[in-house]
């Protein structure tokens, strides 16, 4: 499962100073009241950015329908606006105001994408290419113990458990679900269907009904691994990183091998502001999967710049960028790189020219 670097997501880099716009003066008697309208309304677009954007799955194909994108404002999630994809695949958002946003793109069957965009020092223009993921289950350690209640389901809760995986497999969410809610309907503590339904049901974002499954499973078979990994990674979505903390710790000692428990604990310490505690979870993540090394370099980057080591920051940035230069935070990274060694913060001979 790619995570999202994210888990869920990634918090990258604070707010850098802005330009000063140049202004005229002009006298009254030589403009007329529509020639101060007509600029008023260019200078005040200048101060906007326009957002474009085309999606694709990770096999390269246009999504065409199904895909909603949402842009809201990174600390006070004010929602800016929602929007579905085109026929081609394109979003567009005009006269977006000059602040730091999140970009969130869903669609059935597709791991949820989220994207840091800071456009406090963007051009006129600004153009993304998103990427999705399908869903996969995280994957268990060899030595996490399976679902208690397997063997005890009974034979037509297993039935409708087994079509649903079929249709898991297709992406066709909305049939996976009738078939698990019948599984759990025939045997409450089915525990690997309440975990399938809680996560079929947060990909749906119904967020209420997606915890209440993982619960009931977790109560049902407190060892059941899987349960324990999806309930962290939606508490950690909703901010809820406390009631998350205990979650995925339970998680960890059931299945130390398996390294999405520390970097979801990562991403917990993280909004905790716990700083410190943050980084060795995300190093000992990036331990067992060396294919994180870019997500674990721009969540350390993004942990050294809260406690103000820059030089590691700055280090773990260019990490990022010698590993993905075209990678989809490269742009953004860029622009931290360039403000870093432009304003003296680091030690000398640690900027690269």
């Amino acid at each position: 499962m790619k995570q999202d670097a994210g888990h869920g997501g990634v918090h990258v880099f604070r707010d850098l100073p802005g330009g000063r716009a140049r202004c005229a003066v002009f006298k009254p008697a030589a403009c007329s009241l529509l020639m101060l309208l007509a600029l008023a309304q260019a200078s005040a677009q200048q101060q906007d950015v326009q957002l474009s954007g085309r999606v694709r799955t990770d096999q390269g194909v246009v999504l065409k329908s199904g895909c909603m994108v949402r842009l809201e404002t990174d600390e006070q999630h004010e929602l800016l606006g929602e929007q579905p994809v085109n026929t081609a695949g394109e979003f567009y958002f005009l006269h977006v105001p000059k602040r730091r946003y999140v970009l969130t793109v869903t669609a059935e069957g597709f791991e949820t994408y989220r994207m840091p965009i800071d456009f406090t020092q963007a051009a006129s223009l600004y153009n993304v290419d998103i990427t999705l993921t399908p869903v996969r289950k995280m994957p268990q350690a060899k030595s996490a113990p399976p679902a208690l209640s397997d063997a005890q389901a009974p034979k037509e809760a297993r039935r409708e458990y087994e079509k649903a995986e079929k249709a898991l497999a297709a992406r066709k969410l909305g049939e996976a679900r009738e078939h698990l809610v019948k599984a759990v309907e025939q045997y409450p503590c089915y525990a690997r269907a309440q975990t399938d339904l809680g996560t079929v049901y947060s990909q749906q974002k119904d967020y209420a009904k997606a915890e209440a499954a993982l619960r009931k499973s977790l109560a049902c078979d407190p060892g059941y691994v899987d349960a324990s990994a999806e309930l962290g990674q939606l508490l950690n979505a909703e901010k809820r990183f406390s009631e998350a903390l205990p979650v995925l710790e339970q998680g960890m000692r059931l299945s130390p091998g398996s390294w999405q428990f520390y970097y979801e604990l990562g991403a917990a310490h993280y909004g905790l502001k716990r700083y410190g505690e943050a980084e060795p979870e995300y190093l000992k993540a990036q331990s067992l999967n060396s294919n994180l090394s870019s997500a674990v370099a721009v969540k350390l980057a993004d942990v050294y710049l809260k406690e103000g080591a820059y030089d590691k920051a700055y280090a773990k940035m260019q990490e990022y960028l010698k590993a993905e230069p075209q990678g989809r935070f490269a742009p953004h990274i860029r622009e931290i790189v360039k403000q870093m060694e432009s304003s003296g913060v680091l030690a000398a001979g640690n900027a690269v020219k």
